[in-house]
């Protein structure tokens, strides 16, 4: 029973050492991931800035252009008063001036807007191209630590597989299943030390009689509050 007690601990050590590296190995994923999320958030992002600033583009060629053909209306409205013999219709075309005037005012108005707009797009779109080449050159460092990170946890975890594999076949069957029941219950402790009439796992009391049977025989037991495996230690009297 000691050769026993003695080789579950061993398999339950390397479990716990397995379950860390696969945890870590989680961990370095998700954070490889969120990287990559993050890079392709900002790629869109500017994505949709530059369909903004072409479109802003697009709004400003337009108001330009018609602003110039105001601009014309207007000097060809100028251009026929000296020609103009009556005082009606140099009234008249006064008052196509001061309209086209009016309209030249109004296109400048929206050209300066809109190029307010385009050039508030093009500074977000500098500041956001700068974050996404700082983020990528840094994620692209990150991910190729990362990746070599987990090739190394992966060269761990399958040489540990391979041990345990051999250590977990030294094991009786009925014992090897309720170890592996319960270690897929508790998370990777699934064998504790009765020390001192106390469950090291969950910590209870054990009943006096049933610590005392434990001292006596040397047994592997299972504790009557987590049902997690029990042995006494060899040194323990």
């Amino acid at each position: 029973m000691k050769d026993m007690v003695q080789l579950l601990i061993d398999v339950q050590e390397l479990d716990q050492r397995i379950f860390s590296a696969r945890h870590k190995k989680t961990t370095l994923l998700k954070e490889r991931d969120q990287l990559l999320q993050q890079t392709d958030a900002l790629q869109e992002l500017l994505g949709q800035l530059d369909d903004r600033i072409a479109e802003a583009q697009t709004q400003r060629d337009s108001c330009q252009e018609a602003l110039q053909q105001q601009l014309g209306q207007v000097e060809q409205c100028e251009g026929r008063l000296p020609e103009i013999k009556t005082q009606k219709e140099y009234l008249a075309v006064l008052k196509e001036v001061d309209a086209a005037k009016k309209q030249v005012k109004d296109l400048e108005d929206a050209l300066l807007a809109k190029e307010q707009v385009l050039s508030e797009l093009q500074a977000d779109a500098e500041e956001k191209r700068q974050q996404h080449d700082s983020l990528g050159s840094d994620s692209s460092q990150r991910c190729n630590e990362i990746a070599t990170l987990v090739e190394e946890l992966d060269a761990a975890l399958h040489q540990q597989d391979s041990q345990r594999g051999e250590l977990i076949e030294k094991i009786a069957v009925p014992l090897r299943k309720r170890y592996e029941l319960i270690l897929s219950r508790l998370n990777g402790q699934a064998l504790v030390e009765a020390r001192e009439g106390t469950c090291q796992g969950c910590h209870m009391r054990l009943p006096p009689q049933f610590f005392n049977a434990m001292l006596k025989n040397r047994d592997i037991t299972s504790c009557p509050h987590c049902n997690r495996l029990l042995y006494i230690a060899p040194e323990t009297h």
